[in-house]
């Protein structure tokens, strides 16, 4: 199988990460891999720290929120309940602005911005996308949400002393191999991996990942095995599921705060769960 990353060599477990106080911003942090990300931060993470999560369900973010208070108690979270294809600028500095805000007590020594809300789009072949507000809600969600809050987060972050950043895209498969009836979700995960690949050689100091988590058991699975217009990948999609081949979120995000532990990858690097 073509997983379009680099092979790494490195381990499934996560040890120490040498963090210290960090200021970090999770997308779609209300549930899946979202959710996870922060609970497995706020467990490496100095106290001090502080975490913002970003998503439209203000009850997926409070519990998003207990996670974290029991994986490190020490680490504040931010609960920002917003629609990121319509937020404005202004709305977005806001939510950047909360930062120094809440942290002001303990300077950071990383920033680290996981871009990871998306949406599947609309599951049919190319000739039947005929709904132009649709397309054009995808791509302000997928694409324009991503570009300006990735433009702040980096502009206020590059005014920090002395901090490493990092800035980290949810890829997938779907982003380096065409998949029928994905053709909104592929085009929008390759226009994001190009974003990020040309941010690494715009900005030479942040570390820049895209990384793709794998097949995961989570909520967008489900829909891929239901709602999928190609009967021969719904079909592949189903039998992820039943043969048990679905990758738990935690163990995922396990992975990729080893691959940031370790820093083996080039940035702007698309790398695949199953090449760590």
């Amino acid at each position: 199988r073509c997983h379009g990353g680099r092979k790494l060599k490195m381990s499934d477990g996560v040890k120490e990460l040498p963090w210290g106080v960090s200021w970090v911003v999770v997308t779609g942090a209300s549930k899946g891999l979202g959710a996870a990300i922060c609970e497995g931060v706020a467990g490496v993470v100095a106290p001090g720290s502080v975490i913002i999560g970003v998503a439209r369900s203000q009850h997926g973010l409070d519990n998003t929120q207990a996670m974290v208070h029991k994986a490190n108690p020490d680490v504040k979270f931010i609960s920002i309940g917003m629609d990121l294809e319509t937020a404005s600028k202004e709305e977005l500095q806001k939510t950047l602005d909360k930062l120094p805000q809440v942290g002001q007590s303990s300077r950071p020594t990383r920033c680290l911005l996981f871009h990871n809300a998306g949406s599947l789009g609309n599951l049919v072949y190319l000739r039947d996308l005929k709904d132009q507000d649709h397309i054009n809600s995808y791509f302000r969600l997928n694409i324009g949400s991503v570009v300006l809050l990735n433009a702040l987060f980096i502009d206020m972050m590059l005014k920090q002393p002395d901090v490493s950043i990092d800035v980290i895209n949810i890829s997938s498969l779907c982003a380096v191999q065409p998949f029928k009836s994905w053709g909104l979700y592929c085009a929008g995960k390759a226009s994001r991996d190009m974003l990020f690949k040309v941010l690494a050689e715009e900005e030479p100091r942040i570390r820049v990942l895209n990384y793709a988590p794998g097949p995961l058991d989570n909520e967008m699975q489900e829909t891929a095995r239901s709602a999928t217009g190609d009967k021969e990948l719904r079909s592949a999609f189903a039998s992820l599921k039943d043969e048990g081949k679905l990758i738990p979120c935690n163990v995922s995000v396990n992975k990729l705060l080893n691959i940031l532990k370790l820093h083996q990858f080039k940035s702007g690097d698309h790398v695949d769960y199953y090449d760590a």
